[in-house]
């Protein structure tokens, strides 16, 4: 059905010639939903209908009084040309009326070739396709649906864009920050992830992007299911990964690894879950004031190397740094939006 190279394609194809000349609502979703898969056929498309149209005459009234004087002029016509001679009132009357006939058909399709000629053929217009943001503040987590089906769950401090409907050859959405995506596959139509200078393309599939822009200027993409490849602009590198491989991205020293994960730990956070994994003191404030949404203040730094391990399911800030400051030695006050952490 998509393989319309020439206007004939479209002369030869009975739904195609159904469709303008006797629409119904099937078929007008039908090709309104080619005609945005095809955007470079249009111009065929319209060609094609004109055609079929111009070649549907329909009847128009002609005015009485064009009827009128289309006859006196063909009767006057007639008179000089033609001998004299007496017709019974019946042959006359005959005769005018076969003329009169005559002549409505020639005007009215005149009139209609002229009338289709002139007018401009009316092809509906694909539905303009926008841009969606959806932004996640720190704090606060979601779960969104793209129109193709896939499922994604967006982080805290993160923001992903992606079109209304997805046209063409491939689906293309944009990330910042993190997000765990469960693909539909389409094997027709690759979906590809933008994220800091890396693309990662998936026909279907489970995986997590962390391209936060932290204190460890990391970028790590976990595949949990299926396969992607990963195309790094500025390095020109290609790397295809495995279930339970992972890949990390220096910013600052642009070298990639491979190398595998924790599954727990990659996909926890998805679940409600905070987990600390040999986590540096810099990388546990971090992840609070996001997760949490608040400023945290640092007074004097500690004098041991943080190498944090354990986990928070759905626990309040006071809970956590409870913990924290009994394990670590540290005294800490939380006034709405701000914590204070001393040493």
């Amino acid at each position: 059905m998509n393989r319309k190279n020439s206007v004939e394609d479209f002369l030869v194809d009975e739904e195609f010639v159904r469709w303008v000349k006797n629409s119904d609502p099937e078929l007008e979703v039908f090709w309104s939903k080619w005609l945005k898969l095809n955007p470079g056929k249009r111009e065929l498309m319209m060609e094609a209908r004109e055609l079929l149209v111009t070649m549907e005459f329909t009847r128009h009234k002609v005015p009485h009084k064009v009827k009128e004087r289309s006859l006196d002029h063909i009767l006057s016509e007639t008179q000089s040309t033609t001998p004299v001679r007496t017709l019974s009132p019946v042959r006359k009357s005959y005769m005018l009326y076969k003329m009169a006939g005559v002549l409505l058909l020639v005007i009215c399709a005149a009139f209609i070739i002229r009338q289709y000629i002139q007018k401009p053929v009316e092809i509906p217009l694909a539905p303009a396709i926008s841009t969606i943001t959806k932004t996640n503040p720190y704090g606060q987590r979601s779960k969104i649906r793209l129109p193709d089906g896939t499922t994604v769950w967006l982080n805290a401090g993160s923001t992903i864009s992606y079109p209304s409907e997805f046209v063409g050859q491939e689906r293309i959405v944009d990330l910042e920050g993190q997000a765990f995506f469960d693909v539909k596959r389409d094997t027709l139509r690759p979906f590809r992830v933008h994220s800091s200078g890396l693309i990662t393309t998936a026909l279907g599939t489970s995986f997590d992007i962390s391209s936060y822009t932290g204190n460890n200027e990391e970028i790590k993409i976990s595949l949990v299911s299926g396969k992607v490849s990963i195309e790094n602009q500025s390095l020109k590198s290609y790397n295809v990964l495995d279930p339970g491989e992972q890949l990390v991205y220096s910013v600052n020293d642009q070298q990639s690894t491979v190398r595998s994960f924790d599954l727990k730990e990659v996909v926890a956070w998805k679940d409600g879950v905070l987990m600390f994994n040999n986590a540096s003191f810099e990388e546990v404030v971090d992840r609070l004031g996001r997760w949490y949404g608040v400023e945290i203040v640092v007074e004097n730094t500690p004098t041991d190397r943080w190498d944090l391990n354990g986990e928070f399911k759905r626990q309040s800030l006071e809970r956590v740094l409870e913990r924290l400051s009994f394990t670590k030695g540290f005294q800490y006050t939380i006034n709405e939006k701000v914590v204070v952490i001393k040493f």
